[in-house]
């Protein structure tokens, strides 16, 4: 199972939107209107996760310091979950930023699927964020350190 991350555009916007929505509210903080996608598709790297001609997905990071690459966004359309395009998009994006020495995410406590997913590729657990985004909800701040020779 092959599949392509298609770097998103101003055109992109309404399936951007339509995937952020079908995330889960309690587990994932969306970004939830034109505004914040047209100020991620400026500022972040966002990607649609494509397996031939279908979007499956979104997959966003951003470059925060030097060294740093911060994931922070995933999500899987609801019929296509459980495939294995979750860790496809992951593997691709960790390919992208290996020359960065630290690669960061923040993955709510209760979503044992993204949980799962990290920990299998390496991302360990560095800390607890009460509040982290203002909805009440904690956050796991995960990381995986790239080692370089």
């Amino acid at each position: 199972m092959n599949i392509l991350l298609k770097k998103a555009t101003i055109k992109d916007i309404k399936v951007i939107l339509a995937l952020e929505k079908v995330a889960n509210a309690k587990t994932y903080f969306a970004r939830i209107n034109e505004g914040e996608i047209r100020d991620c598709l400026r500022n972040e790297f966002l990607f649609l996760i494509k397996k031939r001609e279908t979007v499956v997905g979104i997959v966003v990071y951003k470059i925060k310091r030097k060294k740093t690459v911060n994931i922070n966004g995933l999500v899987i359309e609801p019929k296509f979950r459980g495939r294995g395009f979750a860790r496809q998009a992951t593997l691709l994006i960790l390919k992208k930023v290996r020359k960065y020495s630290r690669i960061e995410l923040m993955v709510h406590p209760h979503n044992i699927p993204a949980l799962s997913l990290y920990l299998s590729l390496g991302f360990i657990i560095e800390s607890w964020q009460n509040n982290h985004f203002g909805d009440g909800e904690p956050r796991l701040v995960m990381v995986k350190k790239i080692c370089k020779k």
